[in-house]
Formats: C-alpha cells, structure tokens, sequence
C-alpha cells in the first residue's frame, strides 16, 4: 500500500491507564488486573495471556479492543478477537522488532509493516478473510487511540480492502473423507447399527452414546450439548404409552445473553430418547457440589457431567455451569465410541474419522438429497436464516453414489451388514421343515429366473419385504450353496432403474445396505465362513 506517514504524536500516561475491572456484555464482572484475564466462557481460549506481548503501546490497544467487543458485543467477540490478533499481529513481533523500548514512530512504522505482511501471505494463501479481525482493530485503534501510535492514513487504506467472508462449506463441497459427510451407508450406517447393539451400562459408554445418537438425530454444535441439562429432557404425555418426549436444546450464537436464555423444543425419536433416559438414570443418585466462599453448593446435573470439573467455569465464578463438559468433551465422546467399536472406514481402510461436524454435514447432505426445503433445513440446523444451507443443496445430487460389485464385495469385510447364520441344508436351519419359510430369489428383469437362497428363522409372520430385504434380517439363514453372486448382479443391475423409478436419495441408501449384505454373505460363502 502507498500512503503518507505522519509523525506519531507523543504517548501520555493517561492513554495506557486502564481500568481495574469492567462488566461483558452477559453483565459479568470481570477484573483484569495484570496480564492475565479470565472470561466467563466455558472452553480454553477463555484464558487471556497478554504477558507475551512485549510492547506496551501495542498490548494497551489490544486489551482495550477486547475489552469494547467484550463489553459492547459479547465475551465470545473479546476472545476471538484475541485469537486472531495474536496469531497474526503478536506472532510476528520479534521478526519486526517491536521492542518495549521504542518511539511512537517506530512503533508506527514497524506494526504498519506486520500488518503488511501479514496482509501479502493471506492474500498468496487466499486467507484474507482471517484478517478481518486484525484490521477492524487497527481502524478502531486509529479511530480511538490515534495517539498511541495508529496512523490515521494507513487505517483509510485498510478500510477501503474488500474482505472477503470466511469460506463456508469447503469440506463438504470437496467430500473430504477426513472432514466432509460420512458416506451414508459405507460410513453412518455402520455406527448406527453399533449404536442399537452397544448395550454397555458404563457411564462414560452411556455419555459416549448419547452424545453419539444426538448429534446424529440433530446435527447440533457440541457447544449445544454442553449446556443441555438433565431437566431439559421432557415428557409431554406422562402416564401415557408410549411417551413423548421433547428436548429443550439451547440455542448458541444468537446474539442471547446467556446460551441458555432461548430454547427450542426438539422431538425425540423413542430409539434416541433411550439413550438420553438411560444416562440421566444412572447419575440420578449423584450430587454435584462447588464450594462458594467457604460454604458446599449442589450444582444442577448436566446432562453430560465433567467428572473433573469446568475449570474455565469455576474460574469465572459461573458456579452453575461448573460441571458442564467443554466443546472437546463431547467430540472426545463421540471419537471414543467409534475407537471402542473398532468402526473401519472402507472408503479409508483405516478407523472412521468421526466429529460432531461431520455427523452436522451428514445429516444436512442427507436432508437436502431427500428433498427437504431451504428453509425447514435451516430451521433443523438452527441457522437464523437460509444463506448457509446452500452448499448441501449444491451437493444434493452427489449423495447417491454408485456401487459395483468388486467394491461392494471389498467393502463387506468392514460393513457387517449381514447379520444372520449360513447353513449347508434345511436340517441345520430353524423352520427348515416348513416349505412356507423357504426364500425363493426371483429376477424382476426375467421371471423365470428363481433360484431357493435360504430359510426365514421368524416363527411368526415376517412383514419385511422378500427377498432383498432378508439380507439384513439376523433370522435369515441363508444356504451356503445358492447363488448369492447372481442375487447381488441382479441388485446392481436393478439399482439405476429403482433409483430413476421412485427418485429417492433414501431409497439408494436402503439398497446400498442390501447390496453390502449380499455381497458379504456372497464373500462369507467364498471363504467357507459360518457367521459373523
């Protein structure tokens, strides 16, 4: 940038006095004596070290920045603000000598130059959009503080930069395998099914699985989850079979005072409802108790309880949040559910690579494919508005993808699908006897194609749809002998025409079951295996 310095007036006392305290926009109080601030947020960045900042004039305006956004906006904007200037203006001190010892031109000459190169590398790397922070400091700076060192000129130029906004939705439009949506049916269905079959009764299991189930059923930030408590679980028909529950789930980054001050009501499907019941149920006997000058207070149960305490909560005396797990935690529940179930991407070959994002996009790719509008998947992903929805609806044609038969039978070893027993003939099966339990395999393309694959173990009638859907039935006793391969060609070849038939994304998922479980009990009888 080109522009005319002028000379840095002198630095009074007066303008780097600041106050002992100050009150956020939460009306918190928060005292700021010395180089460490703690703000009443729950997660690590809510700690505050200016003590690495070497220059004075230039740690001042950076603590009186923080101190109006936290103060005028929110004490999230304060620690943001924070974060940002000190990985691009206070990292860059040393190389740029901005030494405590220096003059007011200096100082104006050497943070012009940080700003300058922090400026070309986001521009090469096609970041600038992480600099908003950093230069609407400076231009607050000039405006507020000129005297201390900010030059009016120079804050005109920045502000007259086109900053472009943060880049929503890269990992979904790219489908990273590490940070996109999980393939629906290669990647989700399999930690679904490990969800219905994990009957462990440890407390951490049970967190693993509630945090595990929500953030599948609602996509919701983890952050959403911290806050929730053991109260917010609500039956709508008490008395009545079957119950209905709704959980009161608190809403985050809207403007709110506090993350609890708005709610919305979110149905509970009876299958999520469990897993939330069953946590609640054994911590109900579990007192949770702080001390407050001196005394023991008992603490309202979260949800999700920190058996080790908020420290960041307990440290900004926010006593009711003291045992509420941070953002981590929860991600850190969901990672080691899929780490105790061994879940194997076979997209990867490696462990599935699961967050709370990813189970976020999965469930808004997987919505904007079956059809769901703008506005309703905004309502769902809590968006006040529609704007950030529209990347899942650019990848809604992209959602159901294709299966062959090599990939299929190389991605059956991972899947699991096929829960049910092979038999070599009627005496090993259960009903065996019964001709009216015997499977028959008839090709919707020729007829006359039949073929017998197995036998029904279900004693009472059986109201799945044969053949196709049997595959997936744990009473299915499939034979060893039948021709499973044909099953799973005639599937393949078939999968196009249902799919252009009924146009329904949820419908190529269905199938994309069925083919993995045929394509396994196809390997299974390759490889003279018995059950899985």
């Amino acid at each position: 940038m080109n522009l005319l310095l002028h000379k840095a007036p002198q630095i009074s006392d007066s303008a780097l006095e600041l106050p002992s305290q100050f009150f956020t926009r939460e009306c918190v109080k928060v005292e700021i004596t010395g180089d460490r601030w703690t703000f009443p947020l729950l997660y690590r960045h809510s700690r505050l070290d200016f003590s690495r900042v070497e220059n004075d004039t230039l740690k001042t305006s950076i603590k009186r920045c923080i101190i109006d956004q936290a103060s005028r906006v929110s004490t999230h904007a304060g620690c943001q603000y924070w974060s940002d200037i000190s990985a691009a203006i206070v990292s860059r001190q040393k190389k740029h000598s901005l030494l405590p010892d220096i003059s007011a031109d200096e100082f104006q000459e050497r943070l012009i130059a940080v700003m300058e190169e922090a400026i070309s590398q986001a521009r090469n790397k096609h970041r600038l959009w992480a600099l908003y922070r950093p230069i609407q400091w400076y231009i607050w700076c000039s405006e507020n503080y000129s005297e201390l060192g900010f030059s009016i000129a120079y804050a005109q130029e920045l502000d007259s930069l086109e900053i472009p906004g943060n880049p929503k939705g890269e990992a979904v439009r790219q489908e990273d395998p590490e940070c996109g949506p999980l393939h629906r049916t290669l990647e989700l269905q399999p930690i679904i099914n490990a969800l219905k079959q994990d009957q462990s009764k440890v407390y951490e299991h049970l967190q693993q699985k509630t945090a595990v189930a929500l953030s599948i059923a609602f996509g919701r930030n983890p952050a959403n989850l911290t806050f929730l408590k053991e109260t917010d679980l609500v039956d709508l028909t008490p008395g009545s079979s079957p119950p209905c529950y709704v959980l009161k789930m608190p809403r985050i980054k809207k403007r709110q005072l506090a993350p609890r001050d708005d709610m919305i009501d979110e149905y509970l499907e009876p299958e999520i409802a469990k897993h939330v019941l069953e946590l609640i149920d054994a911590s109900r006997h579990r007192k949770l108790l702080i001390e407050v000058d001196g005394k023991a207070v008992e603490v309202t149960r979260p949800l999700f309880i920190n058996p080790r305490k908020n420290a960041y909560a307990i440290d900004s005396k926010r006593w009711d949040e003291a045992y509420n797990m941070l953002s981590t935690g929860i991600a850190n529940l969901v990672k080691a559910f899929i780490k105790r179930h061994n879940i194997i991407s076979p997209l990867t070959g490696e462990l599935l690579h699961v967050t709370p994002r990813r189970l976020r996009y999965t469930l808004a790719t997987g919505l904007a494919a079956e059809g769901i509008s703008k506005r309703e998947l905004a309502r769902i992903l809590d968006h006040t508005d529609t704007q950030h929805v529209n990347v899942y609806f650019e990848m809604a044609g992209k959602i159901v993808e294709h299966l062959d038969k090599a990939t299929a039978k190389g991605f059956s070893k991972y899947l699991n699908f096929f829960k049910g027993r092979l038999i070599d003939s009627d005496e090993d099966a259960v009903n065996g006897e019964r001709d009216d339990k015997h499977l028959t395999f008839v090709d919707d393309q020729n007829p006359a194609d039949q073929a017998d694959i197995g036998v029904c173990g279900e004693s009472s009638v059986c109201h799945l749809n044969p053949p196709y859907s049997c595959y997936l039935c744990p009473k299915f006793q499939p034979y060893r002998h039948a021709d499973h391969e044909h099953v799973l060609e005639c599937l393949l070849a078939g999968r196009e025409e249902r799919l252009k038939k009924y146009e329904n994304a949820r419908l190529g998922m269905q199938l994309d079951e069925v083919i993995a479980a045929v394509a396994q009990v196809a390997k299974l009888c390759e490889e003279g295996g018995h059950h899985v």
